[in-house]
C-alpha cells in the first residue's frame, strides 16, 4: 500500500475531517517526495558519469597512442632471467664543437738553472712538455709547430751578443747542435718553418735534422709565417720604417710604410717588429723597436696594408696572432676570438701559467 492509500484510509476512519482538503495535502506531499527521489537520482547519475569521464581521462592514451610511463608491449622479466636483447644506453647528445680556445696556445718558460717548460693549450686541452734545464748560455727558445722540439739560440758571452749554438732541443731535453756561430740579436733568433723541417736564423735556413743550410732571400729579421704557410713577411731589408709582405718564394713582394705612426716618435723606432701575418698579407701585427738587441715578443698594433691604417676598434692587447677564420687577441687576463669581421665572437680567461712565459701561438 503506497501513502496515498493509507493516508485515504486514515481520513475515513476519521470524523469532522475535510476530507477534500486532506486529499488536497496528502496529493501536495506525494508530489514533493517523488521530486526529491527524481533529484537524488539524477545527482548520482551525474556523479557516476563524472568519475567515468575522468577514469577515461587518465586511461586514455596519449598522442601517438602511446603513454609515457607504459612501454606498449613491455614485458617482465624476472630478476634472474637474462634479456633477450640488450638494453639500449642512454641517450647523450654530444655538443658539436668544443667551446674552448681553438688551435695552440702556448706559453715558453726559459731561464738558467731551471726546466723548460711549455705549457701547450691544444684546442683546449692543456699539456705540459719540458725540455730538460736551462743553461746560462740559452738566450731564446721557439718551439716546433708540433711542440715536440725546441729550437735555442745559445751565445758564449750575452753581455758582448756573440753569435752562438743553434740547437734542437727534444723532449727530455736531449740536445742536438745543427749550426754554430748563428746571430740571435733581435730579430735573428731563429723561426719555424710551418712543416716543422726547417730553421730561419741570421738570414740562413738550417735542415733541423742535418744541420745542412743554404742562404734565405733577404736574410730576413722578425720574420714571420702565416697561418697557412704561404705567405711570409719580415722587417724591410733597405727601407726604413717599413715591413715587406711576399709569398714564401719571394713572389709578389710589397713594401709596405708605417711612417707616421704614433709609435715613430714615443719609441726608438717605427713599430716594423713582425710577429704575424694574415694569409692574404693584409693584415700586419707589429711590435715596438728597442734600442737594444733583445727580441721583441708583444705587438703595438695590427696594420691594414690595404687601408693603410692600423686598426683601432681592436682596444688594448698584447699578443695579435691570426688564423684563417679571423684572429686571436691576447691580453693579461683574456684571448679573444675574433672573426673576419674583427667582431668579438668568444671570449676566454688566459690559462695559468708563469709571470716569465712567452707567448706563442699556432692555428
Amino acid at each position: 500500500m503506497n501513502l496515498h492509500d493509507q493516508f485515504d484510509d486514515l481520513a475515513g476512519e476519521m470524523t469532522g475531517t475535510d476530507l477534500a482538503d486532506l486529499r488536497n495535502r496528502v496529493d501536495r506531499t506525494s508530489r514533493r517526495l517523488r521530486a526529491r527521489r527524481m533529484i537524488a537520482t539524477s545527482a548520482a547519475a551525474v556523479a557516476v558519469a563524472v568519475a567515468l569521464t575522468a577514469g577515461a581521462a587518465v586511461l586514455r592514451p596519449q598522442s601517438g597512442d602511446t603513454r609515457p610511463d607504459v612501454v606498449p608491449g613491455a614485458t617482465v622479466t624476472p630478476p634472474s632471467a637474462t634479456p633477450s636483447t640488450p638494453q639500449s644506453a642512454p641517450l647523450v647528445t654530444a655538443p658539436s664543437t668544443v667551446d674552448s680556445i681553438p688551435g695552440g696556445l702556448s706559453f715558453l718558460t726559459l731561464k738558467a738553472g731551471r726546466p723548460i717548460e711549455l705549457l701547450r693549450i691544444v684546442d683546449g686541452t692543456p699539456m705540459k712538455v719540458t725540455f730538460g734545464t736551462a743553461t746560462s748560455k740559452d738566450m731564446y727558445a721557439t718551439p716546433a709547430p708540433d711542440g715536440t722540439r725546441l729550437a735555442i739560440n745559445t751565445s758564449p758571452n750575452r753581455d758582448q751578443i756573440a753569435p752562438g749554438d743553434l740547437v734542437v732541443v727534444s723532449e727530455g731535453g736531449a740536445r742536438r747542435t745543427i749550426a754554430r756561430d748563428v746571430r740571435w740579436d733581435g730579430g735573428n733568433t731563429a723561426v719555424w718553418t710551418p712543416d716543422g723541417t726547417a730553421l730561419i736564423a741570421g738570414g740562413v735556413q738550417y735542415d733541423a735534422t742535418t744541420g745542412a743550410s743554404r742562404s734565405f732571400h733577404d736574410k730576413p729579421q722578425y720574420l714571420a709565417y702565416s697561418p697557412g704557410g704561404s705567405t711570409i713577411a719580415y722587417v724591410h731589408p733597405t727601407q726604413p720604417n717599413a715591413v715587406k709582405v711576399t709569398k714564401v718564394d719571394g713572389s709578389s713582394p710589397r713594401t709596405v710604410s708605417v711612417a707616421g705612426q704614433e709609435e715613430c716618435d714615443r719609441t726608438a723606432g717605427c713599430p716594423t717588429s713582425v710577429q704575424a701575418v694574415s694569409d692574404d698579407g693584409r693584415y700586419v701585427a707589429l711590435g715596438l723597436v728597442n734600442s737594444d738587441p733583445s727580441h721583441v715578443y708583444q705587438t703595438a698594433l695590427v696594420y691594414d696594408t690595404v687601408a693603410k691604417k692600423r686598426l683601432s676598434q681592436l682596444g688594448t692587447f698584447e699578443h695579435a696572432f691570426f688564423r684563417a677564420d679571423g684572429a686571436i687577441l691576447v691580453t693579461a687576463t683574456q684571448v679573444k676570438v675574433l672573426d673576419q669581421a674583427w667582431k668579438v665572437v668568444h671570449t676566454y680567461p688566459v690559462p695559468a701559467h708563469g709571470a716569465d712565459a712567452v707567448v706563442f701561438y699556432r692555428a
